[in-house]
């Protein structure tokens, strides 16, 4: 393996842009977490934050996680450095007491959207998810392609296969959840489009 190509220099140099983008953006005010890069558990996520501090130093400090997942390392340089950032707009969240997601940290919504317009990404809507999908804005390429190291970059984790095809765990019951209250209700069909939240007024969506 080459010496350019580690584990080690992915993360550091995920670090160094932590750094660089927390002083552009966000003044130096963001709490530096721990980066790690570890296999995606959704599986389709590109990366995920901590709410909770879930790491801790022998000196007592806490801190709170970003994971980029292994799977996706193979994309162009600034996507991988914009899914860093989207991360970072929810631990500007998170310090400002601003709920930016529901349904176990899967839904964003609008509030996320500000944020992360306000910081350089351009947001789209999944109609499952809210405004989850996140891309580089010309100004952020440019500063990426500016300060990039893009060796560090050549690693990526196999996606996991069974048998030829992309594993996955089979439900027996669909699940729905409202938009607003994250109310729960299971099936055993297909019912899309056909429940309605008593509280809120709000279409159950397919989660």
């Amino acid at each position: 393996m080459s010496k350019e190509c580690t584990i080690t220099t992915a993360v550091e140099e995920l670090q160094k842009f932590f750094i660089l983008l927390n002083h552009k953006y966000f003044g130096g005010e963001l709490e530096m977490p721990i980066i790690t890069l570890n296999t995606d558990t959704t599986p389709g996520a590109y990366g995920w934050i901590t709410v909770n501090k879930v790491w801790n130093s022998k000196e007592g400090e806490w801190y709170r996680e970003i994971n980029l997942c292994a799977e996706h390392l193979h994309r162009d340089t600034e996507l991988i450095i914009s899914t860093l950032l989207h991360e970072m707009c929810h631990l500007y969240n998170i310090q400002h007491g601003i709920k930016d997601t529901s349904r176990g940290g899967r839904y964003h919504n609008k509030e996320f959207k500000h944020t992360a317009e306000k910081y350089s990404l351009i947001v789209e809507k999944c109609e499952k998810n809210g405004y989850c999908i996140t891309k580089p804005t010309p100004e952020l390429i440019a500063f990426v392609e500016e300060n990039v190291n893009a060796d560090c970059f050549d690693l990526e984790r196999i996606k996991t296969y069974k048998g030829g095809k992309q594993k996955v765990t089979k439900q027996s019951t669909k699940k729905y959840i409202c938009p607003v209250c994250d109310l729960i209700v299971r099936a055993s069909k297909d019912i899309t489009g056909r429940l309605k939240c008593v509280d809120c007024d709000e279409v159950l969506i397919e989660s």
